[in-house]
């Protein structure tokens, strides 16, 4: 089982899935450094997630590039209401 938090997340905070592991023996929890709650598409986590689909091996993926990612501010655009259009 692959757990995966963002470092700031106030949703689903990293400490949720620290006692998720505690009852998963073969689960791994990696901690995206930077990241609000929204981890699944930051830097190379998508890659990480489509490894684990194909091998099934949480432990065995090379996760030392979440440590690089930039810090993510946590409202960083603006979205207009009805348009679905980020506005900078």
């Amino acid at each position: 089982m692959l757990l995966l938090s963002g470092e700031f997340d106030p949703v689903t905070p990293p400490r949720y899935g620290r006692q998720v592991l505690g009852h998963l023996p073969n689960g791994r929890h990696l901690v995206a450094r930077g990241q609000g709650h929204n981890v699944m598409v930051a830097g190379c986590a998508p890659r990480l997630m489509a490894q684990f689909v194909a091998s099934a091996d949480a432990r065995g993926l090379d996760a030392t590039c979440l440590d690089r990612l930039d810090y993510t501010p946590p409202f960083h655009r603006q979205l207009r209401l009805g348009t679905l259009s980020a506005v900078p």
